[in-house]
């Protein structure tokens, strides 16, 4: 949980660092901290996630650039695979990283409500479920009971949107990845901290921004991500409109901005925000300092 800047900027958190074990692998840290696996992975690209080495120092992505959405309800950021939610007559924001759905079952881009929640759910398995479940020796019953074999876990968030839910899960591992058949899972323990606090009529918007803009003070930041459902990289023609972006953002307050920064962030996205402006006033001086003027 982060109190939200009383100035409108965007950025909370702090990245910090993690020393590792022999033992430990990127799977269990990102369980264990509450992390996503996938964020986890692209903010060490460089460490082998399944020997990382003991002393292996790694950095665990907590700090965010708020979406651009509305600062109310629950906002789920797709392309990050994470959750905020700002509670009714708070000032703070909490955010859960989330599992979704798979390229044949994509989450949809929608705004809708909070309906109900549902504790112990059973689960009803859609024909495509049976379907895949029945070619991997696995025969479905027709209803699910809660239990170990239950994917929605112990508690489901009913939505407005009809066959979606925000649900626990009996595969942790799956939480940070594209896993589901379009629903959005959590941990166990963040599912039931989150179901007690969310009401019914709570709105939800689900939004796919890879590319995150936000301030700190007088810095602007930049959070790039993978996107989703694609292999391509960035075209010419894309990565010059997303510099104009932010060199627009930045000229918004008088700032110039570090290009190579902000080629770097979006031609390998690791999810880390990055300080891609520096305040104008402050170059100027220090040009002066670096080039005296003499005075007779």
């Amino acid at each position: 949980a982060y109190t939200l800047p009383d100035n409108g900027d965007s950025l909370v958190g702090a990245v910090t660092t993690l020393r590792l074990a022999h033992e430990d692998t990127l799977a269990a840290i990102a369980q264990k901290y509450g992390v996503g696996f996938q964020e986890l992975l692209d903010a060490n690209p460089d460490v082998d996630p399944w020997l990382p080495g003991e002393g292996t120092v790694i950095r665990m992505p907590t700090q965010y650039v708020l979406p651009d959405a509305p600062r109310s309800g629950l906002v789920i950021n797709l392309a990050e695979y994470r959750l905020y939610f700002y509670p009714p007559d708070s000032n703070r924001v909490i955010t859960y990283p989330v599992g979704i759905g798979r390229t044949e079952f994509r989450t949809p881009l929608i705004e809708t409500v909070v309906t109900g929640a549902i504790e112990n759910p059973s689960w009803t398995p859609t024909p495509a479920a049976r379907e895949e479940h029945a070619a991997a020796g696995d025969i479905l019953p027709p209803v699910v009971l809660a239990g170990p074999e239950n994917p929605l876990g112990s508690i489901a968030i009913q939505l407005e949107a009809p066959g979606y839910f925000i649900h626990g899960t009996n595969k942790p591992f799956g939480v940070g990845q594209m896993v589901s058949h379009g629903c959005i899972r959590l941990y166990e323990p963040h599912i039931a901290t989150l179901a007690e606090m969310v009401p019914r009529g709570f709105p939800v918007f689900i939004v796919d921004q890879p590319v995150k803009l936000g301030w700190r003070g007088n810095r602007l930041y930049l959070e790039s991500h993978r996107r989703l459902y694609t292999d391509e990289e960035y075209s010419a023609d894309e990565l010059a409109q997303l510099l104009a972006e932010v060199e627009a953002a930045a000229e918004s307050k008088t700032m110039q901005i570090d290009r190579n920064v902000v080629e770097t962030a979006l031609q390998g996205p690791t999810g880390v925000p990055a300080g891609v402006s520096d305040d104008a006033h402050r170059n100027a001086r220090r040009g002066q300092e670096a080039n005296p003027i003499s005075m007779n």
